[in-house]
């Protein structure tokens, strides 16, 4: 039986997944061989650039949130 885990872990490790590849897809790895849109494409030429600095802030921006304070 899966032990309990704390609550947010799925989220957290969504956010680290993020962030690596909204890094690997902005650093360039493929070379400029390898695009999910080519950059010459009319209107949708930076849409996977667009959407991996999305997930790269959204994933940072979870990672580094503070934890709510609770009234006490």
């Amino acid at each position: 039986m899966a032990s309990a885990s704390r609550p947010g872990a799925g989220k957290a490790l969504a956010a680290l997944a993020a962030v690596l590849l909204g890094l690997c897809v902005l650093a360039n790895t493929g070379l400029g061989l390898f695009e999910l849109v080519p950059d010459g494409a009319p209107l949708f030429g930076n849409l996977d650039e667009a959407l991996a600095t999305a997930g790269l802030v959204w994933g940072l921006a979870v990672l580094f949130r503070s934890p709510e304070r609770t009234a006490s």
